[in-house]
């Protein structure tokens, strides 16, 4: 997410989702199609007020509460298992999850109300009786039962352990129990006042901790401290626990620039590697597809899907018999949600229906809500099915059946398809074949020219760059689209020269996550929308 606050520089809130949630002010290259959850997020967050940020009570989750045009918006992050990040109204209805996921407790998708996890305790309401009170019910060690059923984690119960002068695996009925509760708030009240940012360094081979900090000591900000922490790195911590003592560390004003030096570079080039992984899954270790291995892929894609159609369309069978076959209930719970809304609202009716098992949410837009229909014993344990309020069974039920037919109507042309595909299949393995018996070499292409090419284009000092017209049509692109107040125009007073904008910002370093098929010897540039040295001076312009 993009931060723009009134009286400081923009930055980016960096989520990384179920590992960690910082700032940065890193360049982070975006995908030319923008993934569906992030388009989400720019059609309800854009140019919206970022009122407040909190935790939810002692949980790993993260609340981001804002003022959109569309009324009051939360982004939930959750930071824990694989992770997640939901976006829910003023409501408290999920307009979308970037994972859909289902626990014992809770649903996470689209149009349900979102709940978050149950409640952890919270170490800080902990007195020394609550806490005798949890070892007296505990079965296991010390160290085990503070990280545990105390919530503070391996790490910090560990520190507990130290502080209090105790071995971890020593029994809790064994312990003084003043003792510990005192090195809980020494703990906690580090956190809370004199947390800043370290970078815990792990040393290699014969190398001692204290040949490691001068190294440290010597380290400044940029590319070379990045591959210095890529290096060393083993944690990031807001304050220095007992088990860090002697070790070597970089020390941050807080903890996200702690976490921005040690992890930044590495999600800043996410995009990138994600890119690369996808070349290297199509063509290991040569970097790009040929037509045969496009065409096979695209031939188990396709088979892929047609294993699907069948289970799709039985599916959807099965949900319109259901509903017939249990035609009086359904008809009963379409009359009394009816009723409901005329007699008391949506808003009311939203609220009774928590209190009914066969439903499951209700969306008054579309007039629609998620029902559970009937298992084999009556039960609301059966299938989910989406009915319409202002339709009767009958209509409802033929949805489905309408669905299934379509459904089959897209396996045949998925069918088709197919063997469209394998038919090309075979003549490009012919033609692979002949050409590597003649020896002819293949080429890479790649799939997407960048905006700056359909113009005339160079890169200058500093790797800023310099873009022109081709004709007048380009001449005038360049002037209205591609030049800012900190860019500078260039012109000969020749007739037919291009308009030139010189990028003040904008232009080319080098890649440090090189394609896997470029030689080492071939610099690798990638396009930047924030350069180092954003000054244009004579020298560049001399160039």
């Amino acid at each position: 997410l993009r931060i723009n606050p009134k009286e400081s520089n923009q930055f980016d809130l960096v989520i990384v989702r179920g590992s960690r949630v910082y700032t940065s002010n890193r360049d982070r290259p975006m995908p030319q199609t923008p993934p569906p959850f992030a388009m989400v997020l720019r059609k309800y967050l854009k140019n919206a007020r970022m009122t407040a940020v909190r935790q939810l009570g002692f949980d790993r989750v993260l609340a981001l509460d804002f003022d959109t045009k569309f009324g009051e918006m939360h982004l939930y992050v959750e930071v824990f298992r694989e992770g997640n990040v939901i976006l829910v109204d003023s409501e408290g209805i999920i307009i979308q999850p970037l994972t859909h996921a289902k626990y014992s407790g809770r649903v996470l998708k689209k149009g349900v109300e979102y709940s978050p996890p149950p409640a952890a305790s919270d170490p800080h309401d902990f007195d020394e009786a609550a806490l005798q009170g949890i070892f007296d019910n505990s079965d296991r060690d010390l160290v085990a039962t503070l990280g545990g059923k105390a919530n503070l984690g391996g790490t910090h119960a560990n520190a507990v352990c130290s502080l209090a002068g105790y071995e971890p695996n020593l029994a809790t009925s064994e312990v003084d129990i003043k003792k510990v509760h005192k090195a809980l708030k020494q703990l906690l009240d580090g956190l809370a006042n004199d947390a800043k940012g370290y970078v815990i360094l792990k040393t290699e081979g014969e190398q001692t901790d204290e040949e490691l900090q001068e190294l440290a000591n010597q380290q400044v900000d940029g590319a070379e401290r990045d591959k210095f922490l890529q290096q060393y790195a083993n944690e990031a911590s807001p304050t220095l626990l007992p088990a860090h003592e002697g070790k070597a560390v970089i020390e941050f004003d807080n903890l996200c620039q702690a976490v921005d030096a040690w992890q930044g570079a590495h999600d800043a080039g996410a995009l990138a590697r994600r890119e690369a992984e996808k070349l290297d899954i199509a063509s290991p270790g040569r970097g790009f597809s040929t037509e045969v291995e496009k065409l096979e892929r695209r031939q188990a894609q396709q088979e892929k899907a047609l294993s699907g159609f069948a289970k799709k369309i039985e599916k959807q069978q099965m949900i319109g018999h259901t509903i017939q076959n249990n035609w009086t209930h359904v008809e009963s719970l379409l009359a009394q949600i009816k009723e409901s809304v005329e007699k008391n609202g949506w808003k009311e009716t939203q609220k009774m229906a928590k209190q009914i098992p066969w439903i499951v949410s209700m969306n008054p837009a579309d007039r629609t809500f998620m029902t559970i229909l009937p298992d084999d014993n009556g039960e609301p344990k059966g299938m989910q099915a989406m009915l319409r309020l202002d339709e009767t069974v009958h209509q409802n039920a033929q949805h489905f059946f309408e669905t299934a037919r379509k459904q089959k109507a897209k396996t045949k042309g998925a069918t088709d398809a197919l063997e469209e595909t394998n038919v090309y299949l075979k003549r490009a393995k012919k033609k692979e074949v002949k050409a590597k018996e003649s020896g002819r070499l293949s080429k890479v292409k790649r799939s997407k020219r960048l905006w700056f090419e359909n113009h005339r284009w160079s890169m200058t000092t500093g790797g800023h760059l310099l873009v022109g017209g081709k004709d007048a049509k380009g001449n005038d692109a360049i002037v209205k689209k591609h030049l800012s107040g900190s860019d500078m125009y260039l012109h000969a007073d020749i007739h037919g020269a291009p308009s030139c904008s010189l990028r003040a910002s904008q232009g080319f370093v080098i890649d440090e996550h090189r394609p896997g098929h470029i030689p080492d010897d071939i610099p690798v540039f990638k396009l930047v929308d924030k350069l180092g040295d954003e000054r244009i001076n004579d020298e560049k312009l001399t160039e």
